[in-house]
């Protein structure tokens, strides 16, 4: 089975770690497992795998200790566990940087990391962008001054090669860049986290472009109402189909010249009351 720190999921690592063990001839049932945890419930690696409880840093250090990892396995599955059981983006972000180090310890980079890296930062959406509709012919100073807020010729380099290392972007005939077309793929754990950064990072641009853009190049609009929960879906579902018309617009626009962040927002503002008979 594959190494312990490739894995960002510690459920489906101990999935495949009990068919391995099975498969090779030793114990894996649930009661040799609750035997050796010294739990009661034979029930328990079963509800663990499925989501159905967590883990603590002590169960975690028990597993560890029976599955007989190596001290920075012991350390990567801890972390492992903590990242996905983490409640905040910060904390999120906090522990795979702990995995990723770890990891590179064992000289196993997580396969996972370049297409978190990809939705960590703004610019490389708008870089991949850009190329798409212009090209790249190496200039990174034209190409860092073109992004709005402007970024640095190295920060600029440094999104090229990692569209480059995804395969976002391929060398022409000709010389220089071009958009390939591939999509990014990763674990949903990786996804979701790198997805929230890049979100709160479009959030902060949406803050920051009421000062840095007249109103005639932006529009904002925000508009506080009182729903149901099956309106709130209906609106959530005209939402995403609007997004999707915008994509498809966009991708049908052979004059496209330069690139918009376009957002979606909408989240509640107060609590629902317990029952239809609760007053204020």
């Amino acid at each position: 089975m594959k190494p312990l720190v490739t894995y960002t999921d510690y459920r489906t690592y101990l999935s495949d770690m009990v068919a391995h063990r099975k498969a090779e001839g030793h114990p894996a049932s649930n009661r040799w497992f609750a035997r050796k945890m010294g739990i009661n419930s034979t029930s328990w690696l079963t509800m663990v795998v499925k989501g159905r409880i967590g883990l603590s840093k002590v169960t975690a250090n028990k597993l560890s200790e029976i599955l007989l990892h190596s001290i920075i396995e012991t350390r990567y599955f801890e972390t492992l566990v903590f990242f996905n059981q983490a409640r905040s983006t910060e904390d999120r972000n906090r522990y795979y940087k702990e995995l990723c180090a770890l990891a590179d310890m064992k000289e196993a980079r997580l396969v996972s990391k370049s297409q978190y890296d990809f939705y960590t930062q703004w610019y490389h959406s708008a870089v991949r962008s850009i190329i798409g509709m212009h090209g790249f012919s190496g200039d990174f100073k034209k190409l860092a001054a073109i992004i709005v807020p402007a970024i640095t010729p190295a920060q600029a380099r440094k999104s090229v090669g990692l569209l480059e290392s995804l395969g976002f972007i391929v060398k022409g005939k000709k010389g220089g860049y071009e958009l390939a077309d591939r999509a990014i793929t990763t674990g949903e754990d990786v996804t979701s986290l790198a997805w929230a950064n890049f979100q709160q990072e479009t959030m902060r641009l949406a803050q920051e472009a009421m000062d840095r853009f007249d109103r005639d190049r932006r529009y904002i609009g925000t508009q506080t109402v009182g729903v149901s929960e099956e309106t709130f879906k209906a609106i959530k579902h005209m939402l995403i189909d609007t997004k999707n018309k915008i994509a498809e617009m966009a991708n049908s626009d052979c004059a496209a010249d330069r690139v918009y962040q376009i957002n979606f927002q909408a989240f509640p503002l107060s609590q629902s009351p317990k029952s239809k008979e609760s007053s204020l």
